[in-house]
């Protein structure tokens, strides 16, 4: 993603200490219309942190940084909350007491310019971390692009746990370091000239990002409307309708109606965009 994912070294130390109750935070909720999901026995979801770690592996893929007692000691503290398609998690400005784990759904930050324009700085995927601020206060907006599922965890309780658990700490700067390399990622991409080779970069990292650990996926859905991916590309809506059936009549690629696309030509795809298909895009989960 791009900076505007949770750097969680970064918040906690904008944020002075402090003592957020769990009923306190049940309250803060509601205003904001997020849903508490009480039982998380039940839902099966848990807080899960996804990075290429610091030591070498097999084939440089994302994996689990979160231990069983982690993921614990985190539930302890950290109320499993729902957000319907387009409500909002939090907004700019706002301040910044909690960090969002997804686990379930896709959401996107955003910032608002000083003329109205939105400008889409980041999608969210499950095992995604988001609530990135500076002097205490959301730097960006966040919103539920499907229904999500996120673990909201308060920052003055995660520091208490930081400070018993130094592994955890560690998990979380792998965690930063790859949201670092996916915003450089994403820097390169909106650099390329030409639209196609942008929406090709765009398409080959979602394909990563939604894939998981198993491997990559038949079809890849996009949950985000055209208007959103132009606008996070920096291009018009025009624009990305001609790279995709600039992209589509070449054989790269085939749409599977207006919200999926089956990717045909990996190898070429990524030839295209500069990239070897050896080396996996570090723009994901």
């Amino acid at each position: 993603m791009t900076p505007d994912n949770a750097y969680l070294t970064i918040i906690a130390s904008t944020i002075g200490p402090q003592s957020m109750h769990l009923d306190g935070a049940a309250t803060i909720a509601n205003e904001l219309g997020l849903n508490n999901v009480n039982d998380t026995t039940s839902s099966g979801l848990r807080p899960s942190i996804f990075a290429v770690p610091f030591e070498r592996g097999e084939d440089g893929r994302a994996m689990e940084l979160l231990s069983v007692s982690e993921q614990d000691a985190l539930m302890a503290v950290s109320p499993l909350v729902s957000v319907q398609r387009n409500g909002a998690l939090y907004s700019e400005g706002e301040d910044a007491n909690f960090i969002y784990n997804l686990v379930e759904g896709v959401a996107e930050t955003y910032r608002l310019h000083a003329d109205g324009e939105k400008r889409i700085t980041a999608f969210l995927f499950p095992r995604d971390l988001l609530g990135l601020s500076a002097n205490g206060a959301y730097v960006a907006s966040a919103r539920a692009i499907t229904t999500l599922s996120a673990f909201r965890i308060p920052v003055g309780q995660l520091r208490t746990i930081l400070k018993g658990n130094p592994a955890l700490d560690i998990s979380l700067v792998c965690k930063l370091c790859h949201e670092l390399r996916s915003a450089q990622y994403h820097s390169m991409t909106v650099s390329k000239r030409d639209a196609s080779v942008r929406l090709a970069s765009f398409l080959l990292w979602m394909d990563q990002a939604t894939a998981g650990p198993a491997g990559d996926v038949a079809a890849l859905a996009l949950p985000m409307s055209r208007h959103d991916i132009a606008d996070y590309l920096g291009l018009s809506v025009e624009a990305v309708s001609r790279a995709f059936n600039a992209l589509e009549s070449k054989g790269l690629i085939k749409r599977e109606g207006t919200r999926a696309v089956s990717l045909l030509e990996r190898k070429k795809l990524c030839a295209l965009t500069g990239q070897s298909c050896s080396v996996r895009i570090d723009m994901g989960n």
